[in-house]
């Protein structure tokens, strides 16, 4: 595995920094320990800022260089521990911040291709438009509509957006939770999707957002699903598939068909 220079640079400075510690910190602190356990078997035990004077002082020595080498050589492993995560952790982030930026850029293209095998649009998640209220089944019709993607080969849901493509918003959908920001939005999705398919299912979903015309658009990926997803309608199971440009349920005969074929 090779190394950029910024890379070796990086974890040497974690290292280089991990071998002071391990004199400066790991040592004195295990000092501690072991004067601990002295002054509770010895009445005359020194205090502690006695023994640590006595006893840090000797790594200066050159018969006691070995100590001081043992410590640094821990502090260094430490500190490439702490190096390599790091440096992992910031990798992940930057790849991950790229994806997700990646992901909204193409949310007006969708927009502008309209809806397909693959596209759905949605005005809201719970705001019903026409009577201008909330009304809580449409978080089903959202349901039916991922389900019908994780049944399929997955696809993407965009919400704030009208049949013709045009941006509305999330303002009247954010205005109806307790916390009115687009996280406690993405929340509400997972609890949409946990409520009425699985929340083993929820993994497979990743909300994202964007500004169109002003207006902010969230747009939800869907993976397909590792089993067959369900919906209960009227105490019946009810399997929907995502055919075309819509979302079709199939009859018992149908998804059982579909289903030893897609998931055997």
């Amino acid at each position: 595995m090779s190394f950029s220079p910024f890379r070796l640079s990086f974890i040497a400075n974690y290292v280089i920094l991990g071998a002071f510690v391990g004199v400066l910190v790991i040592h004195p602190l295990n000092l501690i320990v072991v004067w601990w356990e002295l002054s509770r078997f010895s009445e005359t035990a020194p205090n502690l800022m006695e023994f640590l004077s006595a006893r840090l002082w000797l790594v200066l020595l050159p018969r006691h260089l070995d100590v001081a080498v043992a410590y640094t050589f821990v502090g260094a492993i430490v500190g490439l521990a702490f190096g390599v995560f790091s440096r992992n952790y910031m990798q992940t982030s930057e790849a991950y911040k790229s994806l997700r930026e990646e992901q909204t850029t193409l949310i007006p293209d969708l927009m502008k291709r309209g809806e397909t095998s693959r596209v759905e649009f949605k005005s809201s998640l719970r705001w019903d438009m026409q009577e201008n209220h909330v009304n809580r089944g449409l978080e089903k019709v959202i349901a039916k509509t991922l389900a019908g993607f994780y049944n399929a080969e997955g696809g993407h849901l965009l919400i704030g957006v009208n049949d013709a493509g045009e941006p509305l918003g999330l303002d009247k959908d954010l205005a109806t939770l307790k916390s009115p920001d687009l996280d406690a939005f993405e929340r509400t999705v997972n609890d949409v999707v946990s409520k009425n398919l699985g929340g083993d299912l929820c993994p497979y979903i990743h909300t994202v957002f964007a500004t169109v015309g002003g207006k902010d658009v969230a747009m939800i990926i869907v993976r397909p699903a590792p089993r067959a997803v369900y919906m209960e309608e009227n105490k019946a199971s009810v399997f929907y598939l995502r055919s075309g440009n819509s979302t079709r349920k199939l009859d018992v005969r149908e998804a059982v068909n579909y289903a030893n074929t897609r998931w055997s």
